[in-house]
C-alpha cells in the first residue's frame, strides 16, 4: 500500500472500515499498518467520547454507547493482532492531557 493511500485511511478510519475486525482481516496491509489504523480509530473515538461528556456532539446517549462499544471492539482487534494498547496514546481528557494524566505527565497517584 502506498503512503498516500495509507495517509488517506488514517485521516478517517471509520469512513473506510465498518468494523475493527475488517482491518484485522484486510489483505494488503502490514501488521504495523493495521495497528496504526486501529490506534488512530481508538484515538478519534476517545475524542468523541470526551466531547459527548461535554454535550458537544449532538449524538445523544445512543451515539455515546455505540462509540464506547466500538472502542471495545477496537481494543479486542488490537489484542487479536498481539498488540497491547498504550495507555499514554489515548485521546485527551477534558483538560487536554491524556486520560489519567495531569499536565506534567503524571497520574494523580504519582503527585
Amino acid at each position: 500500500m502506498d503512503q498516500t493511500r495509507f495517509d488517506e485511511l488514517l485521516g478517517d478510519v471509520a469512513k473506510h472500515f465498518r468494523h475493527p475486525a475488517d482491518i484485522v482481516s484486510a489483505e494488503g496491509y502490514t501488521k504495523q499498518q493495521k495497528c496504526k489504523l486501529l490506534q488512530q480509530w481508538d484515538y478519534d473515538l476517545q475524542l468523541l467520547l470526551t466531547a459527548s461528556e461535554e454535550n458537544m456532539t449532538g449524538g445523544g446517549t445512543n451515539a455515546t454507547a455505540a462509540n464506547a462499544d466500538m472502542v471495545t471492539q477496537i481494543r479486542n482487534a488490537m489484542k487479536e493482532l498481539g498488540v497491547e494498547r498504550d495507555p499514554d496514546a489515548s485521546g485527551p481528557g477534558k483538560i487536554g492531557t491524556p486520560v489519567g494524566k495531569t499536565a506534567d505527565g503524571k497520574t494523580p497517584a504519582e503527585k
